[in-house]
């Protein structure tokens, strides 16, 4: 059974107006109560470079002890201390696999971005951490286009390699489809052997649903969403919604998959994070609810 992470704290958050730590608290509760157990709940990069992040070590204090299994990005070794000192103990590295988007999101190369993420194993292994790789632009890249498959597979073989035993493929900005997508989850899996795969999907081109049962089929271990569609990434133009979570969680439970996620209460934080950021939920589910509900119209009420 693939298992399923909620990014919205995080990647749904980033590009938004700051929200108050206890409105982002009232998000994670909901999400819980859901039975949402995996998540991102934040990162801890800049604040003046993401400033809706810039309540990470406040957020994991009030976070921890929570019952699920929490992520904090980091970019490099000093947000790595920063996540480690606040009481995280799941680190998500991320990297772009093209050298103009890690440049612009990192301020450094591919190359120097491994040399940092050689550091960060060292300290998470000293830590009892465990780190994932998440390799960004993996389907395409808003300065470049498409990006090779071959490059993508260097660096996760490079990331082996440094001892990294979870990675996630990410599709930055919404450009990829069901055939490159399992073909590039097939080929990792096959020459880098994580122990975990994630697929990390953007919505920006309406295609990731799709793109998710693509990357399930071909093996991918877990996939991630936030609820109402929310997020995209400050450093990538255009690259707006993530695969709504909502629609996942009512497609496989449809398709006799359970998830372990309630979708009603699931439904209840899509509203409200869509609602403190000012933002419509964009995911099918919320705008026509559960196939087969009955939907009140102006009309009357059809089913």
């Amino acid at each position: 059974m693939v298992a399923l992470r909620d990014v919205t704290l995080r990647d749904g958050l980033q590009d938004e107006t700051p929200i108050s730590t206890e409105h982002k608290v009232a998000i994670l509760e909901l999400l819980l109560a859901a039975g949402v157990t995996d998540l991102e709940l934040t990162s801890f990069t800049r604040p003046d470079r993401v400033p809706a992040m810039a309540d990470a070590d406040r957020l994991a204090e009030l976070a921890l002890g929570s019952p699920a299994r929490m992520w904090g990005l980091v970019l490099n070794l000093r947000g790595a201390e920063r996540a480690l000192a606040a009481g995280i103990r799941n680190l998500q590295f991320v990297l772009s696999v093209s050298e103009p988007h890690n440049l612009e999101n990192t301020g450094r190369s591919v190359e120097e971005s491994l040399n940092e993420l050689r550091a960060i194993v060292a300290l998470a292994e000293s830590s009892g951490a465990q780190i994932e790789a998440t390799l960004a632009t993996a389907f395409g890249c808003p300065f470049v286009g498409q990006v090779d498959p071959s490059a993508v597979l260097a660096v996760a073989i490079r990331a082996r390699e440094l001892g990294v035993e979870r990675m996630s493929l990410a599709d930055t900005i919404g450009a990829a489809v069901p055939t490159e997508v399992a073909s590039l989850v097939a080929q990792t899996t096959a020459v880098a052997e994580p122990s975990e795969l994630g697929v990390h999907l953007h919505d920006t081109r309406g295609l990731a649903i799709a793109n998710a049962f693509a990357a399930i089929d071909a093996g991918a271990d877990r996939l991630d969403g936030t609820v109402g569609g929310l997020g995209g990434c400050p450093f990538a133009p255009g690259a707006s919604g993530n695969l709504p979570l909502e629609d996942l969680v009512h497609a496989l439970n449809a398709m006799g998959q359970p998830t372990g996620i309630d979708l009603d209460i699931l439904l209840e934080a899509s509203a409200l994070a869509c609602s403190l950021v000012d933002r419509a939920p964009t995911s099918h589910v919320a705008v026509a609810g559960p196939r087969f509900a009955r939907t009140a119209t102006a009309a009357g009420t059809r089913s």
